[in-house]
């Protein structure tokens, strides 16, 4: 089955079925996630090519990203219909629709339900630059970018100088006020570019398998010197965190936290989170 479908296109998904006879059917029905097309009302959506293969055109689609379908399938034996192929039966994969786009970009105007300050086609040109890989769908890389941009709010929120612009509508933890980097003042309306290459190198590590919602299970760290050696010590009866360590991303951000504002040395400098 082709799973590729792409805006403005000769977009037909083709199913191959054996075992059927498509061509005495007296309806097939196909959900295509919250759309639903059958071959009474829609011959020009759901076509039989043949007794064992079916296309549904999904020129007109309006669903975005990885897509179950179910065929559902009437004949004179079959009123009540069966289901030739589910998510269910587990003989279809996902469909994959590239059309539009599933991010919703903070561009430092406070934009309501943002889940990202980075683009699909900024992704792709910092990795191509930096020579990383990235997904070869728009859907999976979108999907990366979010689950980073959710990491680094989660993370550093605390960390951060000052105070979200409007916390009762943005989503992250920018724009955002009194904040500090390098001598010179953040403006409340940006998006500092280390920010977005932090998302980018965050959604690089969850692309290779990094799981950002680990739990903790060992001690906390309490303390840590420098002195010719490194030396840790850790809290009683606490549990440090498995989380994903990321030293690139903490390295990217220290400039706008506290700690780096104060011009000491953070956990962040050597790679901690939690």
């Amino acid at each position: 089955m082709q799973n590729l479908v792409i805006a403005n296109k000769d977009n037909l998904v083709v199913y191959v079925f054996g075992g059927i006879d498509l061509t005495l059917a007296t309806d097939i029905q196909v959900q295509f996630g919250a759309e639903s097309y059958s071959l009474i009302n829609d011959p020009l959506i759901v076509i039989v090519s043949s007794a064992t293969e079916l296309s549904l055109n999904l020129s007109s689609t309006g669903e975005v990203g990885k897509v179950f379908s179910t065929v559902t399938y009437f004949d004179a034996g079959s009123v009540l219909g069966t289901d030739i192929t589910s998510r269910e039966l587990s003989n279809s994969e996902q469909i994959v629709v590239a059309i539009g786009t599933q991010l919703i970009i903070e561009d430092g105007s406070v934009v309501a339900n943002a889940n990202s300050w980075v683009t699909d086609a900024e992704y792709k040109a910092f990795a191509k630059l930096k020579g990383y890989s990235v997904p070869a769908t728009q859907p999976d890389r979108e999907a990366n970018l979010a689950n980073a941009y959710d990491f680094i709010n989660m993370t550093y929120e605390q960390r951060l100088q000052g105070f979200r612009v409007d916390p009762a509508i943005q989503t992250g933890v920018l724009p955002r006020n009194g904040m500090v980097a390098y001598n010179k003042s953040i403006s409340n309306d940006a998006i500092p570019k280390d920010f977005k290459n932090a998302q980018m190198l965050a959604a690089f590590s969850i692309k290779d398998g990094v799981d950002t919602n680990a739990v903790k299970t060992d001690a906390d760290l309490a303390s840590f010197t420098v002195v010719g050696v490194y030396a840790e010590t850790y809290q009683a009866n606490s549990n440090t965190p498995t989380l994903a360590q990321m030293p690139a991303v903490s390295r990217t951000l220290t400039p706008y936290t506290n700690a780096g504002l104060g011009g000491g040395l953070s956990r962040d400098n050597m790679g901690f989170l939690g």
